[in-house]
């Protein structure tokens, strides 16, 4: 990371003395040029490269819009497969409902002291300290794996990481907000977003600053529905696992006792064995008579409905 370019970036004036000199030299070559014909057009050219020149060697001390942009995307690529590795998720076990998604943008709200930004020339606004976060859905849980660092100070890297059951979480949100910064006259305005992701006590599990836009509010009604999605499906499955265990102990029960009262009756080992049989056999009808009474009551609550 070129911290000491990265910091003229925000804080070198955008038009220095050396930048002036080197408009005024390729003015000068230009009018000499077309002054005085083609005899003299070569020192007018010559005059208006060496303008060039200056103009470029003034300002190669800091970092461009593009600079900035190369070294954040050296430090944050293949964030999704440093998290596949981290949590051992691999795609056959990735959520068909919703693909894992990359959340990044600069920090507005950062909890160190020294702040910077600056509007690029291509209408981006930068700050110093950068988040990126790759998302996983998986059946049974959500995987986060990021970075937070600065461009200006190499000690601010910190690593986003956990694991969430879809149990604990409650929903995602964006609230769009404005960064207003002023100094005499010059007076600045600059919007962002912060994401969250909710635990169902309101704390977040992920809060960041990311890019503004349709995607991070399509971002926010996806992982909300998936929250959803999935805590119901996991309640069913939980509520099936529930049926499955007392319909297993009211058989295991009833067949102890079946076998009790043959033992008790004086019956033979193959009476008892039959016995038993029978008192399964009995759960196992009632059982299904209990669900086509329900598939019946379905039936008729959709026939008045109707």
């Amino acid at each position: 990371m070129e911290t000491k370019r990265n910091l003229k970036y925000f804080t070198a004036p955008p038009i220095n003395a050396g930048t002036i000199i080197g408009l005024v030299l390729i003015a000068l070559g230009a009018i000499y040029a077309i002054a005085f014909g083609r005899r003299s057009a070569f020192v007018g050219i010559l005059v208006a490269i060496v303008g060039f020149a200056v103009m470029i060697f003034s300002s190669g001390g800091k970092s461009t819009d593009s600079d900035i942009d190369f070294q954040i995307a050296e430090r944050v690529k293949n964030l999704q497969e440093m998290n596949e590795k981290k949590h051992e998720v691999y795609e056959k076990s990735f959520l068909k409902q919703r693909k894992p998604i990359d959340l990044k943008g600069y920090d507005f709200e950062p909890k160190e002291s020294e702040f910077y930004y600056k509007k690029g020339a291509d209408g981006v606004g930068r700050t110093n300290i950068y988040q990126a976060v790759n998302i996983i859905f998986t059946s049974e849980k959500v995987y986060l794996l990021g970075r937070r660092f600065s461009i200006l100070d190499e000690s601010i890297d910190e690593e986003i990481e956990g694991q969430y059951f879809y149990t604990e979480l409650s929903k995602a949100t964006v609230e769009e907000k404005e960064y207003h910064y002023k100094k005499g006259d010059y007076d600045m305005k600059a919007k962002y977003s912060v994401f969250q992701i909710l635990k169902d006590n309101g704390e977040p599990i992920l809060k960041m600053c990311v890019d503004t836009g349709a995607d991070i509010d399509t971002y926010t009604d996806q992982v909300t529905r998936v929250i959803a999605t999935r805590q119901k499906d996991l309640a069913k499955r939980a509520e099936e696992t529930a049926v499955r265990r007392a319909e297993f102990r009211a058989k295991v029960a009833a067949e102890k006792e079946a076998e009790a009262e043959a033992v008790a009756a004086g019956k033979s080992p193959e009476e008892i064995e039959a016995a038993i049989k029978a008192a399964a056999q009995a759960l196992e009808d009632a059982k299904k008579q209990a669900k086509m009474a329900e598939i019946e009551a379905e039936r008729d609550t959709r026939r008045k409905q109707h």
